[in-house]
């Protein structure tokens, strides 16, 4: 998938931190583009707090079963602890990362 302008991955609904991984990003609703990458596919992606707040991460697509239909969430590995409220954003902003695709 190649993009030249920031895609929106998804909206956050929840995040739960799993210690040594990083921060599961849960959707709030549809995930649209994330259905174009396979499973774990690493991204370059940025967060957009819904204060204006931006912060750069590496994140791999995931799949999470929460009722009878599994989903596309994000697994995002910031460098830092960063809190995502929900309503933060989930921006790609290039394509996926060479040799981290799976």
């Amino acid at each position: 998938m190649t993009t030249s302008a920031p895609t929106l991955l998804l909206r956050v609904a929840a995040t739960w931190p799993l210690p040594g991984l990083g921060l599961l990003a849960l959707p709030s609703g549809p995930t649209p583009h994330l259905a174009a990458y396979e499973l774990h596919a690493a991204v370059a992606a940025e967060a957009v707090l819904p204060d204006g707040a931006r912060h750069a991460a590496t994140a791999t697509v995931e799949e999470i079963t929460r009722g009878a239909i599994p989903e596309r969430g994000l697994l995002l590995e910031f460098g830092a602890a960063v809190d995502l409220p929900a309503g933060t954003e989930i921006w790609l902003v290039l394509p996926p990362l060479p040799g981290l695709d799976g």
